[in-house]
C-alpha cells in the first residue's frame, strides 16, 4: 500500500476518533455519544476558521495582530521525538515550533516519497493547531468545555464528571485543515511519520485504521464520510 492510499483512508472522522481514543477517558464515553462528540468538535473547527480566514491572510498575521511572539526552538533532545512539534505557552504568550522535530518529520515523509510534505509545510501545519489552541484561549473558549461532560465515575448518589479534553485537538486539526485549504487530514502526518522513520510498519498501520473502522461502526458514525 502506498502513502496515498493511507492519506485517503485517514478522512476526516476517522481521524477525529483516532483522537478521541488517546483521550484519558474514552473507554468511559458512550457508543452513542462518540458521534456527537466527533461532529460537535469537527464543526467548531470548521466555523472558527471561517471565521479567521475572512479576518486575516495567514497565522502569522493573526499572531501579530494577538501580540504572540513565534519562536523556533533549535535545541530540544533528539530522544523527544516527534513529542515536541510545537506548543502554545499561555504565560509566555508565544508559541514554540520544534525544528528539529520538523526536520525529522520531513526526512521521515521523504523516506516514503513524500515531496510535498516538506518543511515549510509541516511548519504551517504545525503551526496552524498551535493557533487554534491560541484561539480557544483568546477567542472561543476550550472545544471540551463546550461539550458535555461525561460521567466517569458512580457509586450510590456520588457522580464525578470530566470533560473529553482531546476534542480540542479534534478542533485544531480540522481548523488546520480549513484555514490552509489543504485535501488531506493534519493527523495523518503522525501516522506517515511513525511509518517513514521505521517505527511501525505499513500492516501494522492498516490494522490500527481496520480497528478505528470498526469503533466507528460499533457507533453507528459513517466514517465513509467527510
Amino acid at each position: 500500500m502506498s502513502y496515498k492510499k493511507i492519506i485517503e483512508r485517514a478522512n476526516d472522522r476517522l481521524m477525529a476518533m483516532a483522537e478521541l481514543t488517546e483521550d484519558s477517558y474514552f473507554n468511559k464515553i458512550p457508543k452513542n455519544k462518540i458521534g456527537y462528540f466527533i461532529n460537535e468538535s469537527i464543526k467548531i473547527g470548521i466555523e472558527t476558521a471561517q471565521k479567521f480566514m475572512g479576518k486575516y491572510n495567514s497565522l502569522e498575521e493573526f499572531c501579530e495582530d494577538k501580540k504572540v511572539k513565534i519562536e523556533l526552538d533549535t535545541d530540544e533532545y533528539g530522544f523527544e521525538m516527534i513529542k515536541l512539534r510545537g506548543k502554545y505557552n499561555e504565560e509566555k504568550e508565544t508559541i514554540i515550533m520544534y525544528h528539529n522535530s520538523i526536520k525529522r518529520m520531513e526526512i521521515a515523509y521523504n523516506e516514503l516519497g513524500i515531496n510535498f510534505l516538506n518543511y515549510d509545510t509541516i511548519y504551517k501545519i504545525l503551526l496552524a493547531h498551535e493557533v487554534f489552541h491560541l484561539i480557544e484561549v483568546k477567542e472561543i473558549g476550550k472545544t471540551y468545555e463546550k461539550l458535555e461532560d461525561i460521567n466517569i465515575f458512580k457509586l450510590g448518589p456520588l457522580k464525578k464528571f470530566y470533560p473529553i479534553v482531546k476534542t480540542s485537538d479534534i478542533g485544531a486539526n480540522i481548523f488546520a485543515k480549513k484555514f490552509l485549504n489543504i485535501s488531506y487530514h493534519p493527523k495523518v502526518l503522525n501516522y506517515l511519520y511513525i511509518w517513514g522513520a521505521g517505527i511501525i510498519d505499513k500492516n501494522k498501520l492498516i490494522d490500527y485504521f481496520d480497528e478505528l473502522d470498526q469503533k466507528l461502526n460499533k457507533s453507528h458514525l459513517n466514517s465513509s464520510l467527510k
